[in-house]
């Protein structure tokens, strides 16, 4: 069997460390695919370095959805592809497995399950039509598992697997660096939902300037969406105050800010989950999150996008208690794990429990939990 793994983005170059890692120590046969789509060198060519592997097969520039899907489809027939791994909810996660469905090649989805049911959310459609076309569904938790066993629509295998990023923070916990001077946060947001909307982006900007009032450093290494679109916005850099701007950091050193941070705000996805996993609260400037688990268990909040219920937000998480949360992301060696269900496992019918009862994961919202 010859399986692909395709990524396009900063954060599955992270997330597929230890899958890439467990597939070179079984002595399986694979081609790393990359779509191209984050293709500056500090969101790309960094990671890949740092993270020991790199893409045999690139796809050129410019990307674009379209030529994605018809460049993996025609790599899938020539590399002889039998499996395709995906991982998350990006662009590239949804090209592929539309490539794998019409070229016949299985797919397996790690990360499946997740769910803000936001239906006006790009990832939130992409996760939908990967976790429908999917043959294997990896989860993080007994949660999204539950979740995904009682949708009748959906024909894959459910196995929870774990989180590949516990496997990337142990195996480089020696390399997150030493704390740093002062009582810092770390920030970092580039989302649609925000970057798109230039009176949310400046407000948002105007409340991490007060919260610089009351840390010794905001330190925010901004995505290059973020900073293209405050260009394209004409938003004025002076609206973030005090707030010390940097160019993107490689996925260890983001890693390692985060670890010895005071609080970490965000709109990302995987770094609640890397703040969870570290022990340090975060507060999410959203409406809802897929990370249920992180609110539930008091490791975030969201605060959605208005400055005082951001610095609000931050106040609160700093009185509680850092860290001792329950370890809902598993043990180490989700990849190993991983890479084994995929050598082992033979085409079967699903574990699923069809039913149309209600099921247990409920929206995640400022109208429920976590303010």
């Amino acid at each position: 069997m010859k399986i692909a793994v395709v990524t396009g983005t900063r954060p599955e170059i992270l997330k597929n460390y230890s899958i890439v890692a467990a597939l070179r120590r079984s002595g399986a046969s694979f081609s790393v695919l990359h779509t191209n789509q984050h293709s500056d060198r500090l969101m790309c060519d960094v990671m890949f370095e740092e993270m020991g592997y790199a893409p045999d097969v690139v796809m050129s520039s410019p990307y674009e959805t379209g030529r994605a899907i018809s460049w993996l489809s025609d790599l899938f027939v020539t590399l002889r592809i039998d499996l395709v791994l995906v991982n998350g909810d990006t662009a590239a996660a949804v090209a592929a497995a539309i490539a794998a469905l019409y070229t016949d090649r299985r797919l397996a989805h790690v990360e499946a399950g997740l769910r803000s049911f936001d239906d006006e959310m790009r990832e939130e459609r992409n996760r939908i039509v990967v976790d429908a076309i999917a043959h294997q569904l990896f989860t993080y938790t007994e949660c999204e598992a539950d979740y995904l066993r009682r949708s009748p629509e959906l024909r894959g295998r459910v196995e929870v697997m774990g989180n590949t990023t516990v496997d990337l923070i142990e195996d480089f916990r020696d390399r997150l660096g030493p704390r740093r001077d002062g009582r810092y946060a770390f920030v970092t947001l580039h989302r649609k939902e925000l970057t798109d909307r230039p009176l949310r982006l400046a407000a948002v900007f105007r409340g991490l300037a007060r919260l610089a009032e009351r840390f010794d450093t905001v330190l925010f290494p901004m995505h290059p969406r973020t900073r293209d679109m405050m260009t394209r916005h004409c938003i004025d850099p002076a609206l973030l105050g005090a707030v010390v701007v940097t160019e993107p950091v490689s996925g260890l050193d983001a890693l390692a800010l985060q670890r010895h941070a005071a609080v970490v705000v965000t709109d990302s996805g995987c770094i609640q989950e890397e703040a969870y996993i570290l022990g340090v609260p975060c507060v999410t400037v959203r409406e809802n999150t897929e990370r249920h688990q992180t609110i539930l268990h008091g490791a975030n909040r969201l605060v959605g996008f208005d400055p005082d219920a951001i610095v609000a937000g931050v106040e609160t998480a700093l009185r509680r208690k850092r860290g001792g949360w329950p370890p809902i992301y598993g043990r180490s060696g989700a990849g190993d794990r991983i890479v084994t269900h995929l050598l082992d496992e033979t085409p079967r019918s699903a574990n699923r429990t069809r039913s149309i009862e209600p099921v247990g994961l409920a929206p995640m919202s400022l109208k429920g939990a976590g303010r």
